[in-house]
């Protein structure tokens, strides 16, 4: 609940009482003001604008969707997902069932295991496809919300709409994508471990990906990789940073100077900075 919160107390026949942020509290009042005869809804708040920051056009509330199901299996059945992309949208509704208005990617990935479904081998580039087909949208930070596409998702009869150049695009680039750049063209073998630093997966944000990948690069005799390079590296280790977060994640790695990219051939380097920091991430985990 954020630092804005306020308490709700009804009182009568029945009790309640919680904390709401101020838009909810905005949509109850004119719920409870709405003409007689008429017919309230509880749709956005007032103002127009999305809660934590989010662009307001095309959310979800959660009000709107279908019926509730009882498990992570039912609602993949229901919703007859059969892509990747499509289950997560799936499973992302799912979680949001209980009233949260955003998920996180670990929120999802627990469900699969708990659909008896492997969670795929890339989840990054199946949620990015679910990203371009418009079904959902990052919001603050990590966190990523359900759009007015999959209204209805479990009624049943939910067909997943066309998503133009969104999944199929990212589907059928595999091919391209899988083709080893030039600058790796002598590399035999990309390992996700690395003398002296912890293990590729214990990245957990694109810039320390972004970090890890030039640091093998230049292990690998490779000094600096364009922003397609970090992509298909990335990719090849195992959660990638897309193409398109790959510009955000090397900002913020230069704004500590852990990276900098040439003015010459504008390929990105990680610095003495970086390497050292990068030793460091995941070891509060360990």
């Amino acid at each position: 609940m954020s630092d804005n919160a306020i308490t709700l107390t009804l009182s009568g026949k029945i009790s309640y009482e919680d904390e709401i942020t101020a838009p909810q509290a905005a949509q109850i009042i004119t719920f409870l003001n709405a003409a007689e005869g008429s017919e309230p809804t509880l749709g956005p708040a007032p103002g127009g604008g999305a809660e934590g920051g989010r662009p307001s056009a095309g959310a979800r509330t959660r009000q709107q969707g279908g019926q509730a199901v009882a498990s992570a299996r039912e609602a993949l059945d229901l919703s007859g997902a059969k892509t990747n992309p499509e289950k997560i949208i799936a499973l992302a509704e799912y979680v949001l069932q209980d009233g949260g208005e955003t998920f996180k990617v670990e929120d999802v990935k627990a469900q699969f295991r708990r659909a008896r479904e492997t969670p795929p081998g890339n989840f990054s580039r199946d949620l990015s496809a679910a990203v371009q087909a418009g079904w959902i949208a990052q919001g603050d930070g990590e966190e990523y919300y359900v759009t007015n596409k999959i209204q209805g998702i479990f009624d049943g009869d939910f067909k997943f709409p066309k998503s133009g150049n969104g999944t199929r695009t990212r589907a059928s680039s595999k091919g391209t994508k899988a083709k080893t750049p030039e600058a790796f063209a002598a590399v035999d073998e990309f390992p996700t471990k690395l003398d002296g630093f912890p293990p590729y997966s214990k990245m957990k944000q694109n810039k320390d990906r972004l970090l890890w990948a030039l640091e093998i690069a230049k292990v690998n005799d490779v000094k600096a990789l364009t922003n397609k390079e970090i992509d298909w590296l990335t990719d090849h280790l195992g959660n990638g940073v897309p193409n398109k977060q790959i510009t955000a994640a090397f900002n913020a790695a230069k704004r500590s100077n852990y990276a900098n990219r040439s003015t010459q051939d504008k390929k990105i380097r990680i610095t003495p900075d970086g390497e050292a920091y990068l030793k460091t991430v995941g070891a509060s985990e360990s």
